[in-house]
């Protein structure tokens, strides 16, 4: 497993995360870690319009209809026929 070293942390940052590591019955070092890994898991800009270009790409592939949805969710729900 990789480390880090972090140098120059304001002591009033310091004696925050203190306080609320102890509140929540973790170390410093463990709530700093999971801080990390939730940083980690974030998307960056790039994925995020990536997905975003997936998603539109995928709605290319389904045609536009001027029939509104409430009907046929209505339809769908008291089992009544729908025009596929």
């Amino acid at each position: 497993m990789a480390q880090i070293l972090v140098r120059k942390i304001d002591d009033h940052a310091m004696e925050r995360l203190r306080l609320i590591a102890r509140d929540r019955r973790k170390s410093v070092e463990g709530l700093v870690r999971e801080a990390i890994e939730r940083e980690a898991q974030q998307s960056t800009d790039e994925e995020f319009h990536q997905w975003l270009a997936d998603l539109d790409e995928l709605r290319k592939q389904f045609p536009k209809s001027d029939e509104d949805s409430t009907v046929i969710l209505r339809a769908l729900r008291d089992g009544d026929e729908t025009d596929d």
